[in-house]
């Protein structure tokens, strides 16, 4: 194999797989990333055996052929240099060298015959999304995902097809998030998958800000197809909560609030609750909104007051201030309709607008008060 290209142009290929290269692993195969030089560009594929990622760039072939070798080091080599002209080559033996004009680097490759096939999907739904649409749909959802490993389902994003709709849910069982897409394009067909943050965060990388991804989802992966790289995301195969049950049908009380003057009061009071609980309480009025916090152990109070409409009386009400701030951070607008029930039930918070064709809704539980 032997074949000419920039620096950036290999350097920008090679940042887009390389950390999907795990830090251990007990299969020393997935350390290597996989050149293969055919058809007037370079592939470049590295996996985890749980993701897998391609880049494709195009570059100047004078011998076709592929070759593994070490991921970390050949990044690190062309990190370093500036943008000249790189070559590169490797024999039967797999010995690749790496050329510029400021010297040769030789690496020790292995078998590309040896390196972990790509997933094959044969059969499966495929969609097309607008790249902007689909970055939303995950990272409006993807914050209210589970670290716990012992909820597998939880750990990762639902996405849900049918109907001409796309709708997307996360929870950790403290919030909940979903956002739901509609488009005549979409199949009428149902079909449920759930991808793991980790996929999806590297999804997101590769994803260009405007552009078309072509997703397919089969019974094991999903793979999204963006320009010049393609990755397949093997899915979590559980079972995902009815999270139909905990959003409310009903609530007794609206409250309409500015977006940012509430987020940024619950980051100040925040700073004097307490950091174990992280509580701050809401004290809502017809026409404002209290938000204090105390910290008893260590003296700290706060307290502020700004503007809402609310439709009830007097409601109080607590909540873990992360959470909290978590929430409001996704609702892109400038006012948030928020839907109470009972101090000791869920609310449902929204942006007043949505992009078209578009709905967003977050649910969040709030914390038990004591002595209010």
């Amino acid at each position: 194999m032997r074949f000419s290209i920039q620096r950036n142009e290999i350097y920008e290929a090679l940042q887009k797989v390389v950390s999907v290269i795990p830090s251990r692993s007990t299969i020393a195969m997935t350390q290597n990333v996989l050149f293969r030089a055919e058809g007037g560009q370079i592939e470049l594929m590295t996996t985890d055996l749980e993701i897998t990622i391609i880049s494709t760039v195009k570059a100047a072939i004078q011998e076709e052929g592929a070759i593994a070798i070490p991921g970390k080091l050949i990044h690190d080599i062309i990190r370093e240099l500036p943008n000249v002209s790189l070559s590169f080559s490797s024999d039967s033996n797999f010995r690749a060298t790496l050329s510029s004009e400021f010297g040769e680097y030789k690496l020790g490759g292995e078998n590309p015959a040896e390196f972990p096939q790509k997933p094959q999907l044969a059969n499966g739904t495929e969609i097309v999304l607008p790249n902007d649409v689909l970055k939303r749909l995950v990272e409006k959802t993807i914050f209210a995902a589970s670290t716990d490993e012992l909820r597998p389902a939880l750990t990762g994003v639902f996405f849900e097809l049918g109907n001409q709709k796309i709708r997307t849910v996360a929870t950790d069982g403290h919030r909940l998030s979903t956002i739901t897409y509609e488009d005549e394009a979409l199949p009428e067909d149902g079909f449920n998958a759930i991808i793991s943050t980790k996929a999806l965060n590297f999804m997101l990388r590769g994803l260009e800000s405007e552009g078309l991804t072509a997703t397919l989802f089969s019974d094991r992966y999903a793979r999204f197809h963006m320009e010049n790289t393609i990755l397949f995301a093997r899915l979590i195969e559980e079972d995902y909560v009815d999270y139909n049950r905990v959003i409310p049908t009903e609530t007794n009380f609206e409250l309409t609030i500015s977006a940012g003057d509430f987020l940024s009061s619950v980051k100040r009071v925040s700073l004097f609750a307490n950091p174990i609980t992280a509580q701050v309480i809401l004290k809502i009025v017809s026409e404002s909104m209290q938000i204090q916090a105390e910290d008893i152990d260590y003296g700290g109070e706060a307290k502020e007051e700004i503007p809402c409409q609310f439709s009830g009386d007097e409601f109080i009400i607590g909540f873990n201030s992360r959470y909290l701030q978590n929430v409001l951070r996704h609702i892109n607008a400038e006012q948030a309709l928020v839907d109470l029930t009972r101090p000791d039930s869920a609310i449902l918070l929204r942006p007043d607008t949505t992009p078209e064709n578009e709905t967003q809704l977050m649910l969040l539980m709030p914390i038990r008060l004591e002595n209010i």
